[in-house]
């Protein structure tokens, strides 16, 4: 896996890997360096940069803010484990250049008072130890002297009547943004005029924007110093500090070779844990298995700082062998839509460009928690399967268009993305049709659906494996039997007859495609089980009469008494009696007790023909196994209505 993912990372071009990046929300500060008539160099207090940024900006972020981005992303801490002021963790850059820290560390925030409840080491005081590890990546005592006067910037607290400055300054104009807003929305509450209304909004959303900028900061908004030197220089030292800090440990760091090559422990999503031994060989000779190069650690380290970014597809194929060109094409395909191309979108433009199902790939889906990124899964896929056999489903039992009166046309199955749509996920979807295939199981989403929460609860993760990694065998006759009731037993509870119709038609329609072993058309069953109600009511000779056409008939009779009831509830609550039974005797006893309940209404005579067959049958079979006769019986046009009053 460590292998594949180096490989992908070392073919993006450098300017795709920071796409989607954006400055860190707070205040950027970029001070410059200044002599005096006599060679003193200095911090200018007076002649300095500073810009705030947040998220919900609208315009596009400035040239400034685009420099402050490349600054920090190459000062930064590669988490806070591995930050220069532990154990505090409040300073996230790790560079003589530049210091990060939120503005809940200075005085007034959060931060500071607690840690000044619990007598522990302000911020200001930390600078000392935090600059003592900065300068240790200096080569030479040269280099350190150059930059001693940014040090005591912090270390002599210059830094809190800066910031005071910079936080008066937007103050002041926050005050006058916020007055003229103000202003603007008595003039639009009293013009009658919809073109004029029209620019004072777009005025006031305009000075929303400016607000933006010079807000007061919030405790977690950061306040980023940088100096102000070539980018160069802030990469040359934030190497040294990567070729040490991107490995787990630096116990097991090799010295250097001639390519400059440092070789250790990989750190990337927790490869290798020097402080677990459990993780470790015990009887090995070698201290540990093996180890990657300080360039594949930093390459490791960019794919980490990409996924943040929304510029990978998610899942995301990482192609090998010779399919390492349809890579350049998977960024290309997802480049070129915006970023909004999906795994779908992305897997039919290469399948109009490769008439072969694409192959020999591995396959990742990741996700951004508050722990930060997180595999969900990674597998490899020999083959994809994007094509497969047209299926269809047929309207078997009859569902209309939904808000129309039309019988509904259900389109050609032609691809494993069709199949999903129309097969799977109807099976277990949320109340708001959407399928989570990896994130925290919220039952809320699935609120009155017990049974169907249940199926994606178990079978969430063969679904994803079946339609995105061409695991045929994740779903079999019983999964695809278990998913299908479910769903319409949520359905009869809630009183969704089109759910449960639909439902029966999927069932039917792909019986013989998850079941091919044993060859049963249920299409042509289910055609067998009208045909037999037919000839019963018709008084012809019964003939190969099977458990199955005695429960067909039952749902029939079940479903025409309960036709007589005058009840609101439309839940189907009353077919649960039926579906509870397990035993022939007491199937019919149901059956009869509810014929009493309504005898006083009248019935065909096609319900008396078909009712007494079904109430002379025996069998030990439980019933519980012919629930989908049953259920097709109830929901199947009806054939016990008189001619005169067709149901």
């Amino acid at each position: 896996m460590i292998k594949e993912l180096i490989n992908f990372t070392e073919n993006l071009e450098e300017e795709f890997k920071n796409l989607g990046s954006l400055p860190k929300e707070g205040l950027h500060i970029l001070l410059q360096l200044k002599k005096d008539e006599n060679g003193e160099v200095s911090i200018d207090k007076e002649s300095f940069q500073f810009e705030q940024f947040s998220k919900k900006q609208k315009e596009k972020v400035s040239d400034f803010l685009n420099t402050c981005k490349l600054l920090h992303q190459n000062a930064w801490c590669i988490d806070t484990n591995k930050c220069f002021d532990l154990p505090t963790k409040a300073i996230h850059t790790c560079s003589p250049f530049a210091v990060a820290f939120k503005r809940e560390h200075l005085e007034g925030g959060a931060k500071y008072k607690s840690n000044q409840a619990e007598k522990k080491k302000q911020i200001y005081e930390r600078f000392e130890g935090y600059f003592n590890k900065a300068f240790a990546l200096f080569e030479d005592e040269a280099e350190k002297e150059k930059y001693i006067v940014f040090r005591n910037f912090f270390t002599h607290n210059e830094l809190s009547k800066l910031i005071e400055k910079i936080e008066r300054e937007n103050a002041d104009k926050y005050q006058k943004l916020e007055e003229k807003s103000e202003l603007l929305k008595v003039q639009f509450k009293e013009s009658k005029d919809k073109s004029e209304k029209e620019a004072i909004k777009n005025a006031i959303a305009e000075i929303d924007q400016q607000l933006l900028k010079v807000k007061p900061l919030e405790d977690s908004s950061y306040i980023i110093f940088y100096l102000d030197i070539p980018l160069k220089q802030y990469k040359e030292v934030h190497k040294r500090y990567l070729d040490d800090k991107l490995f787990n440990t630096d116990k097991y760091n090799t010295a250097p070779d001639e390519q400059g090559l440092i070789y250790g422990t990989n750190n990337f999503m927790n490869g290798f844990n020097s402080n677990m031994p459990f993780l470790m060989h015990q009887t090995a000779s070698f201290d540990i298995s093996g180890r990657i190069s300080n360039t594949d650690a930093k390459l490791l380290n960019d794919l980490k700082n990409m996924f943040p970014n929304k510029t990978l597809p998610n899942p995301l194929p990482i192609f090998i062998y010779k399919e390492e060109l349809l890579q350049s094409k998977v960024i290309s395909i997802f480049r070129e839509s915006g970023f909004k191309f999906g795994y779908k979108e992305i897997i039919q433009k290469l399948i109009e460009t490769n008439e072969e199902d694409i192959s020999n790939y591995y396959l990742l889906f990741w996700q951004n928690t508050m722990d930060g990124i997180v595999f969900r899964d990674f597998d490899y896929v020999a083959k994809f399967e994007y094509k497969i056999k047209d299926l269809i489903i047929q309207n078997l039992f009859e569902i209309k268009e939904k808000g129309g009166k039309a019988d509904k046309h259900y389109l050609l199955i032609k691809t494993i993305f069709d199949f999903e749509q129309q097969v799977l996920k109807p099976l277990i979807q949320n109340k708001y049709h959407r399928v989570d295939y990896f994130g925290d199981l919220n039952k809320e989403d699935y609120a009155k659906l017990d049974r169907t929460f249940g199926s994606f609860s178990k079978y969430r993760k063969a679904v994803y494996d079946f339609v995105y990694k061409s695991q045929r065998n994740t779903i079999d006759g019983n999964v695809f039997y278990e998913m299908v009731f479910n769903s319409i037993s949520d359905d009869i509870k809630n009183g969704n007859e089109y759910g449960i119709k639909e439902k029966l038609n999927i069932w039917y329609s792909l019986f013989e495609y998850f079941n091919p072993k044993q060859k049963i058309n249920m299409v042509n069953k289910l055609k067998e089980y009208q045909d037999f109600v037919a000839a019963i009511i018709s008084g012809e000779e019964l003939t190969d009469i099977t458990d199955e056409k005695f429960a067909f008939a039952a749902g029939q009779v079940i479903e025409y008494i309960l036709s007589k009831s005058k009840s609101a509830d439309n839940s189907y609550n009353l077919l649960e009696p039926y579906l509870q039974q397990s035993k022939c005797a007491e199937f019919k006893k149901a059956i009869t007790n509810d014929f009493g309940r309504y005898k006083h209404e009248n019935f065909s005579k096609n319900f008396e023909k078909v009712a007494a067959f079904v109430l002379s049958y025996e069998t030990d079979v439980n019933l519980k196994h012919l629930l989908p006769q049953i259920l097709s019986g109830v929901f199947a046009k009806n054939q016990l209505f008189s001619s005169n009053n067709p149901k």
